[in-house]
């Protein structure tokens, strides 16, 4: 009788140690799935759209323009950037259109209101005018190399906020 009850006992223990086996298992691998989707990815921009490819073609024919890139990141409800790496965009986020000048020349001979034809552009006719797009902004940047392997950076930026369907330039105070 107590050698029927040792091995009932036996096999009830190897029963319960497989079960939280198994459950630590599966525990496992549905919190390393579930925090594999939260990992910020390189490369997390989304690919560009073929109106941006042909748009951003265009401007790097142009004499002088390097390089020509955007970036899309979240906001938070007060403007702020999200730190969130995965763009969502059923969720408020801002488009930076970013250009490298390869001289100071084309930098300094920009035209002054370059920034809102294009922030018009990008607006009305590559965003499609996005309910959820909050703010878009503009940077030139030029890198001026002095010798010796120094360099000295200098950047043109404007910000715009959407305001229901239009764009509002947004003042800086200087310093």
């Amino acid at each position: 009788m107590e050698k029927k009850r040792r091995i009932k006992t036996k096999n009830i223990l190897r029963v319960v140690i497989w079960i939280l086996i198994l459950s630590f298992v599966v525990i496992c691998v549905c919190y390393l799935s579930w925090a594999a989707l939260f990992r910020p990815v390189p490369g997390n921009q989304l690919e560009l759209s073929t109106k941006e490819k042909e748009y951003f073609n265009e401007m790097e024919g142009k004499e002088g323009w390097d390089y020509v890139q955007r970036s899309i990141y979240n906001i938070e409800v007060n403007g702020d950037p999200s730190n969130q790496h995965l763009i969502n965009l059923n969720k408020n986020y801002a488009y930076m259109f970013h250009t490298k000048i390869e001289d100071s020349a084309t930098f300094y001979s920009l035209p002054i209101k370059i920034e809102d034809t294009i922030a018009l552009h990008l607006y009305n006719h590559i965003i499609h005018k996005s309910p959820r797009l909050k703010r878009i902004v503009i940077d030139f940047s030029y890198v001026e190399r002095l010798g010796d392997g120094a360099s000295i950076g200098h950047s043109r930026t404007e910000e715009y906020a959407v305001h229901g369907k239009r764009l509002v330039k947004l003042k800086h105070d200087t310093e």
